[in-house]
This record gives C-alpha cells, sequence and structure tokens, in this order.
C-alpha cells in the first residue's frame, strides 16, 4: 500500500485545514471591467495566477526567465524579501520552510534529504556547481555561505541532469546573487548572535552606469559553535603507532568557528558577465562515539570559482550563449591532530544555441559543454575510526590512504518545448561522454497545462544520474554510476488571487544507489522505490496577514543497505598483518517520513513585521555500529520568530530580531556515531542600513 493509517490520518487533517482556509477565510474577489489598455496586462497576470502578486523568476528549469508556475518543473523561488522578513541566515534554514526538504542537523552542520534522499540535490551558485568529488555530505548550507548578497533562491524538485549534467540527481538549488542593477550605492549590517558570542558583519556595493554595472559583497562571521568538552587531545602521535593512553587524554574545548565570503560581479548588458566568488572557513565540532569518548574536528571545505558569460542575439529569434568558469576547493580537515589537505579543481566551458520556432509556438535550446576535474590528496577511510581510540589499542591506527584521480567529460544536450492551445509540451535529452566511467544518457519529458482559469496540471518525467567519489573509485574502477527517473503530478488551483494550493505527488525509483557509512565503508549497490505526497498552500487573510504551510510525507520500499568491512585485524607470529571482514545490514535511510511547516507573516505597518514558524518532523532513528542495534530520537518541533522594523526613526535603518527555537527543545538527533542534542534556544539580532 502507498499509504498507511498514519499518512492518510495526517492527509485528511491537512486537506480539512488547507481546505476551511480557502473555502471559509478568504473572500472571492468580484472580477473588474478593463478597459482595452489593460488587455495586455491580463494577459501577463495571468501568467503569474500561480505565483502570487510578485514575479517569482526562475532560470534553471529552460536555461531562461519564466515564472515558477509556468516551468517544467515542480518549483519554488524564494525571494530576498522573503529571506529579509523571515530574520533566517543560513540556506539550510530557508531550504527547511520549503517541501520535500529535510535538514538532518550534524555535529559537522546541516546534512540535505530530498524526499527522502540525503544529498541528493545539486546546489549552484549563480549556475556554478558548489559540490565535492571527496564525500558525499559536502554542502554549503550553513554559515559558510552568506545570505547577504543573494538575491533569490531558485529550487526544482526533481531530476535536472538533461540542462545541467551529472549530480543534478534528486533537484537542484540555484544561488542567485544580486547585480549592481539592483543596489546603487551601498549597504552594511552588523550582527550578533546569543548562542557561543557570535558575531559579524556584511557590506554590500553596487552601482548601475547605463550599460554598466557592478556590484561587490564581503561577509565574515566569528564565534562558539560547540562549547562542548572533549577528552581525546592526541592520538597519532608520530604516525607508526597511536600515542601512549597517558598522553592520549585531556580536557579541551574547540575552537571558534570563523567564517569570511566575498563575491563580485561586472556586466555589460546582457552581452557580457564576469563573476567571482572567494570563501574562507574553519567550522571546529565535536564527536563522540560509544565506548570511545569525545574528540575534537575541524572541516573547512571552501568553495571559490570565477566565471564569464556572454550572449549574441543572432536575428530576432535566435541567440548563442557562451559560458566557461574555473572552480577550487581547497579543504582542510583535522581529525584530532591529524590534519588532510585534499584540493579540488574544475574547468567547464559550454556552447549554448536559442532559437524560437513555428512563429514563437516552440523554443529550442540546445548546447555542447566540456569539463575537466581533478583532485589530489583526497583522504579515504578504510577503518572505522572509534575502535581504535580506547585505552587498549597501543598498536594500531586507522587505515587512512590519500589519492589523486581526475576525469574529463563531454557533453551534447538538447530541451525542446512547444505550445499547442493551452498546453505546454517539452522533451529533453543529454548524451555524456566520461573518459573514467561509463557513459550515460538522461532524457525529461512532461506538460504543463493550465485547464481552467483556477486551475493547472503538471506531469513530468526524468531520468539523472550521480558520478562516483573518492571511495568508489578505490573501491571499483569502473563503479556503477547511481541512477534515478522520477514521475511528477502536480496539481496546483487558485480560487482567488489571496489564495493558493499545490498537490505534488511523486515516485522515484533508484538504481545503484551507493552510501558512505562512517561505521562500515560502502553499501553494496542497491535499489529503492520512494512514494511521497507534497502539499503546500498559501492564503493572504488580509492585505497584510498570510498563511503559509507544507507537508511532505514518504513512504520506501526495498531492500536493506549492505555493507562489507572491515571488522578487526590481528598481527600474525611472522608479523604479518591478518584481516578480518564481515558483512552488515542497515535500514535504508530516508530521514523523517512525515515533516511539516506552517508560517505566518503580519505587517501591521509599513515599517514593522512580523514572522513565525512552527515546523515538525517525525523521529528519526540511528543505527549503532555493526547493526547491533537502534536507537530511536525524538519527533522534533521547532518554533521560530523575527521581529522587523524599517527605516528607523527616517534613518535609512532596519532593525531585525530573529529567536530561534523558542520552546528550547533539545530533542535525542541522530549523528554521526551518537545521538546528539538540538541546538538551544538563541537569539540574532541584525541592524541594517542603506547609503543612497
Amino acid at each position: 500500500m502507498f499509504m498507511n493509517r498514519r499518512f492518510e490520518r495526517v492527509l485528511v487533517v491537512c486537506l480539512g485545514v488547507w481546505i476551511a482556509w480557502l473555502a471559509g477565510l478568504v473572500p472571492p474577489i468580484a472580477p473588474k471591467a478593463l478597459s482595452a489598455e489593460t488587455s495586455n496586462q491580463v494577459a501577463d497576470d495571468t501568467m503569474l495566477m500561480f505565483v502570487g502578486l510578485d514575479l517569482e523568476v526562475l532560470t534553471i528549469a529552460s536555461r531562461r526567465e519564466e515564472s515558477a508556475s509556468q516551468a517544467p518543473a515542480v518549483a519554488d523561488v524564494i525571494t530576498r524579501d522573503q529571506i529579509e522578513k523571515s530574520g533566517y541566515s543560513t540556506l539550510a534554514e530557508l531550504l527547511g520552510m520549503t517541501p520535500g526538504f529535510y535538514m538532518a542537523p550534524k555535529e559537522w552542520g546541516s546534512q540535505p534529504y530530498l524526499r527522502g534522499l540525503p544529498n541528493s540535490a545539486l546546489f549552484l551558485y549563480d549556475t556554478v556547481p558548489m559540490h565535492s568529488n571527496i564525500r558525499k555530505s559536502v554542502h554549503p548550507l550553513d554559515h559558510e555561505l552568506s545570505l547577504a548578497p543573494v538575491k533569490r533562491i531558485e529550487i526544482i524538485r526533481g531530476p535536472g541532469s538533461v540542462l545541467w549534467g551529472p549530480d543534478a540527481y534528486g533537484g537542484i538549488v540555484n544561488i542567485v546573487p544580486m547585480t549592481g542593477k539592483d543596489i546603487d550605492k551601498a549597504e552594511t549590517g552588523v550582527l550578533y548572535n546569543s548562542h557561543g558570542d557570535q558575531a559579524g558583519g556584511y557590506l554590500n556595493a553596487g552601482h548601475n552606469s547605463g550599460p554598466w554595472d557592478m556590484f561587490f559583497s564581503v561577509s565574515g562571521r566569528y564565534g562558539k559553535e560547540d562549547d562542548r568538552h572533549f577528552d581525546i587531545v592526541r592520538f597519532w602521535g608520530d604516525g607508526e603507532n597511536p600515542v601512549s593512553p597517558e598522553a592520549r587524554f585531556g580536557r579541551r574545548r574547540p575552537d571558534e568557528a570563523k567564517y569570511l565570503d566575498m563575491s563580485g560581479r561586472l556586466a555589460y548588458g546582457d552581452q557580457f558577465a564576469l563573476t567571482a566568488r572567494f570563501s574562507d572557513f574553519e567550522k571546529p565540532y565535536t564527536i563522540e562515539a560509544r565506548n570511545a569518548g569525545v574528540w575534537s574536528e575541524s572541516r573547512s571545505t571552501p568553495f571559490s570559482f570565477v566565471k564569464a558569460e556572454s550572449k549574441t542575439d543572432l536575428d530576432a529569434h535566435s541567440a548563442i550563449r557562451l559560458m566557461g568558469y574555473y572552480s577550487t576547493v581547497h579543504s582542510d580537515y583535522e581529525v584530532i591532530d591529524k590534519s588532510y589537505s585534499p584540493d579540488e579543481y574544475a574547468y567547464y566551458t559550454e556552447v549554448i544555441y536559442d532559437r524560437r520556432l513555428f512563429s514563437g509556438q516552440g523554443l529550442l535550446t540546445g548546447g555542447v559543454a566540456y569539463r575537466d576535474r581533478r583532485v589530489e590528496d583526497a583522504p579515504v577511510w578504510d577503518s572505522y575510526l572509534p575502535e581504535y581510540l580506547g585505552p587498549e589499542n597501543q598498536t594500531f591506527l586507522p587505515s587512512v590512504r590519500q589519492i589523486d584521480y581526475d576525469n574529463s567529460l563531454r557533453s551534447v544536450f538538447g530541451q525542446y518545448s512547444h505550445k499547442i492551445g493551452k498546453i505546454d509540451l517539452f522533451l529533453g535529452g543529454r548524451y555524456d561522454d566520461h573518459e573514467a566511467y561509463a557513459d550515460n544518457f538522461s532524457f525529461n519529458t512532461g506538460m504543463v497545462w493550465p485547464f481552467h482559469q483556477d486551475w493547472q496540471l503538471k506531469l513530468l518525467y526524468g531520468t539523472a544520474y550521480r558520478t562516483p567519489f573518492a571511495k568508489q573509485l578505490i573501491e571499483d574502477e569502473t563503479p556503477p554510476l547511481e541512477e534515478i527517473d522520477t514521475f511528477n503530478a502536480q496539481l496546483s488551483w487558485q480560487p482567488s488571487r489571496r489564495a493558493t494550493i499545490n498537490l505534488c505527488g511523486f515516485v522515484s525509483r533508484i538504481s545503484d544507489h551507493i552510501m558512505q557509512d562512517p561505521y562500515a565503508g560502502l553499501s553494496d549497490p542497491n535499489h529503492q522505490t520512494i512514494n511521497g505526497v507534497e502539499i503546500g498552500s498559501e492564503v493572504r487573510l488580509r492585505e497584510n496577514l498570510t498563511l503559509s504551510g507544507n507537508i511532505t510525507m514518504l513512504n520506501n520500499s526495498g531492500p536493506s543497505e549492505r555493507y562489507h568491512f572491515l571488522a578487526y585485524s590481528f598481527i600474525r607470529p611472522d608479523g604479518t598483518v591478518e584481516e578480518v571482514f564481515e558483512d552488515v545490514t542497515y535500514p535504508f535511510d530516508v530521514g523523517p517520513e512525515i515533516y511539516a511547516d506552517f508560517m505566518i507573516q503580519w505587517q501591521p505597518t509599513d515599517k514593522l513585521s512580523f514572522f513565525g514558524r512552527l515546523a515538525y518532523a517525525d523521529a528519526c532513528s540511528l543505527v549503532f555500529p555493526r547493526g547491533e542495534s537502534q536507537v530511536a530520537g525524538e519527533d522534533q518541533w521547532l518554533v521560530d520568530m523575527n521581529a522587523s522594523y524599517s527605516d528607523i526613526a527616517a534613518s535609512d535603518m532596519d532593525l531585525s530580531i530573529t529567536l530561534k527555537n523558542m520552546l528550547d527543545r533539545d530533542e535525542s538527533l541522530p549523528g554521526t556515531y551518537e545521538m546528539i542534542r538540538a541546538a538551544p534556544i538563541s537569539v540574532e539580532v541584525l541592524l541594517r542600513k542603506h547609503w543612497r
């Protein structure tokens, strides 16, 4: 059965609440007579019918600007106004409010789950990928990515490999930075957060001069993010044997976290743009494992790039676009007293041709691309670290190898959309020619059909795949590529301009899925089917009061994850080392099966606004090492609130006060090796100044 009784009860309750909002609380709006001069505006308004009163522009569904409702994808857009009024300062907090996304707190940061798949979304900054080939769990979701220069966040749920290549697996998130056309003069801000005495600030500066515009932003933040004592202070010693137990233990606390983020853009109209970003950070944290103790680690995976792009109109119906970038990830990992510094480099270039056909009813987008990626000194763990840290071990060190590898990729892709009456049909395909592993073909197809003034239907099908990471390449010279195919059916209803509801059902089938587990290395290739329902709604009760909410429900079927791992080693009398391997299984990890958000936005005056959020996620379990047992976590409840006041005393200064985890709940949540506690209540104050 797709839904058990629990799913059905929750679905009925939520549908009842939303229907009550729409039918009982939202008054109908009488149609107005329109003059001939406004008839064209009516057509434009119809295009915006399903995205509310503001145009929420999306570019990643078709590689062109369009509204999120009309895009050939299940899409959302988070605007800058929403970012500022929510008071949130991280990408993880913002994505956690959208359907399909769940952000799992971990010791080292936030781990994204999208529709039941961990680490499955491709994150882009101005269309440049932000991910690591060393491990799957490297994402710029916390303070390593500043929101200060962000104009909007574009989101697609579902495969996107046709236009964005490998690793656009479960979805895409594109961070769109501001330009000189969005801010003239400057904007500055300073902040303070009560949790760990964190402080920071930023500067945005822009200039628009006719066809030329330029923009620059710099942000910084520092403070304690983890204040827990750890007792394992040394371990590796001389590199041949662990240090003695007498020197191994002590009592310390992690250092402060430090973040720096700089970005800029120089453009000449639509013809040319040069974008760059540089980041650097250090994030210390503690990790605990049963029977091993608590130790410190530090993670730094700063993503930087330089990108150039240009556009040339060939005629009134066609254009050609060129884009290229060079990106780097200069990482630093520290585990107790051992450091690793892998480097990643990527070169990418593409040529895209756009042409309108059949009197504008058809649009063809086609292109070719080349990418070269190189990884140096990637650490690959072959051992389960906690088993080595106890005082009884005075002989063995965990096995960690450092490897180099590279891969080049040549791609040909295209997508065609055609309008027949009210229906938009599309079909796309992509062929990727890899140097290091198997080639692959991805495709998508579907339709967008506004079949009634108040209703719209999207039917979408697409495939995608994910390229191997460091550990996979060590285990298998020709590892299989993880593949996914997803069918989406989204029904949208907007009975008035003040209310909308979206219902989306999806089925995702994954094959050759591989997990990198901290307990046991790599899983065997697995297959799984994940079914889900996403419901989202927004209703404007008054011009200054808006309620919104969403709920995601998942159900999966398929075998458990199976691992073949090194159980223990011993030294024979002749001095040789004997390794003993075992097989264990773990349940497939989809995260919580039900999670929901309910938000309220109230603006009693032009200058004062309030935002509140209630979030829920059902309990997740932690599988203890070697599959011996499971420990159930607790249901998660989160209440956040923000108050913002703009233009204080006509000074062009804004004040924002955000309370996070107001209930101060410390639920037990799955960490890396042991259960962890949720972050405590905190207050963040931001003072912003606009220089005009």
